[in-house]
């Protein structure tokens, strides 16, 4: 039990210092390629490991499994991953992060919907308590003098860290179902992993060589840096659920957006505007997540 918890707070401090290296080195890496380098460098780590420890469920793998993984690479890395990384190079770190506050409510309202679960009072007391941790979060602050083209940004960075916490939450959805009856964790997330890395190199691979080209390559490494840390808190993730019970993992790992919140203030305090009100909505909101994922666990 001591060591999944151990691996419960490396996943929370690998996914914040991911974000936090984000915010620095999608300062000059424009966030396509921040997003492709991320999801590039985060396959290696955990497809190495789905190769060394699950090659023959690889090789079992059925096309049901398949379809519904390569499904969720769309969703987690061509959308999910690159709404995130624009709205932590344009609100930061800190804000992005206590967005995905929105995840659990995402992911309890479709399985009401979709899988015909019912929530309790856990879920219903938790649910309003983010929203009011988000709307501090996003409250204006008077003493902010931006101009309209710096709110405009601001807005959309917003919209893009609720939409990729909206995908993300339904993801969860889909690899609830697909983890549990279906695919092992690892090589669900491995080859998830591998869908996502050839979308976005299809995509964006021109705009990613002219970057490579003309940013800074100690930003290109940054980028880097910070996939390879999101890929290994993910396998952090998976050894801690493997050896202790989602009710003992889920509120440890709902702590990312505080410990983001320390990082951003250590080290980025030029790129992150943090006051009293970011704060308290941190935390409300953090709350809030652990009550509705002991709610959706209970």
């Amino acid at each position: 039990m001591a060591i999944a918890i151990a691996f419960a707070f490396l996943y929370a401090c690998g996914a914040a210092s991911g974000s936090v290296l984000l915010r620095v080195g999608t300062q000059k890496t424009p966030p396509p390629t921040a997003a492709l380098l991320t999801v590039l460098s985060g396959m290696v780590p955990i497809l190495s490991l789905a190769l060394l420890l699950n090659l023959d469920d690889i090789k079992s793998l059925s096309l049901e499994a398949m379809a519904w993984i390569v499904l969720m690479g769309i969703m987690a890395y061509p959308m999910a991953r690159l709404l995130w990384v624009i709205a932590i190079s344009m609100v930061g770190a800190s804000r992005t992060s206590t967005m995905s506050g929105v995840q659990p409510v995402i992911a309890c309202t479709l399985g009401v919907l979709l899988l015909g679960e019912r929530p309790n009072l856990l879920i219903i007391v938790g649910t309003p308590i983010i929203v009011a941790g988000l709307f501090l979060v996003i409250f204006p602050r008077k003493s902010e003098n931006v101009g309209v083209d710096a709110v405009q940004v601001r807005r959309l960075g917003y919209f893009a860290a609720l939409a990729g916490a909206a995908t993300f939450g339904t993801r969860d959805v889909i690899s609830r179902h697909v983890v549990s009856e279906i695919s092992d964790p690892l090589v669900t997330a491995g080859l998830a992993l591998v869908v996502g890395s050839l979308i976005l190199t299809m995509a964006l691979h021109r705009q990613a060589i002219r970057s490579i080209r003309t940013v800074p390559r100690n930003h290109l490494l940054i980028c880097a840096v910070a996939g390879v840390l999101q890929g290994l808190s993910l396998a952090s993730l998976f050894q801690a659920l493997s050896g202790a019970p989602v009710t003992v993992v889920s509120p440890i790992i709902a702590l990312t957006p505080v410990i983001t919140l320390i990082l951003a203030h250590t080290f980025v305090k030029r790129l992150e505007a943090i006051d009293l009100l970011l704060v308290a909505g941190t935390m409300l909101s953090v709350l809030g997540v652990i009550l509705v994922i002991l709610g959706a666990t209970a």
